[in-house]
């Protein structure tokens, strides 16, 4: 038989996690979440969802301080959410997750004070 012969094709990325031409802060943020990203894609589709619904019943039942301080967890997972995705997204789409995440903040802000 015959020796193989390796291909001229560049081999795969070291680096599949992170965004091409992305700032050293963003690689970084990108290294540090891919464990939990990758966590968070094996869990059943429906968990994740199911927890931010619990979490978003807490911070709108809970007495003020309590749901004011869930509901900026709340919206300090949507922020991390629509950083590691904000490259992808159409510009419609980052002014709707902005939107979001100021009313969520808004609200959980006004129920600190």
């Amino acid at each position: 038989m015959p020796p193989r012969q390796r291909s001229a094709a560049p081999s795969a990325s070291p680096k599949p996690f992170l965004t091409p031409n992305g700032s050293p802060f963003r690689h970084a943020v990108e290294r540090r979440s891919a464990v939990v990203a990758v966590f968070l894609h094996r869990l059943p589709r429906a968990v994740p969802g199911l927890i931010v619904v619990a979490l978003v019943a807490a911070g709108l039942l809970a007495p003020p301080v309590v749901s004011g301080v869930v509901l900026l967890v709340v919206a300090a997972l949507l922020t991390w959410l629509v950083f590691l995705s904000w490259p992808a997204l159409p510009a419609p789409g980052k002014a709707v997750r902005l939107l979001v995440i100021a009313l969520v903040t808004g609200y959980a802000l006004s129920r600190l004070i």
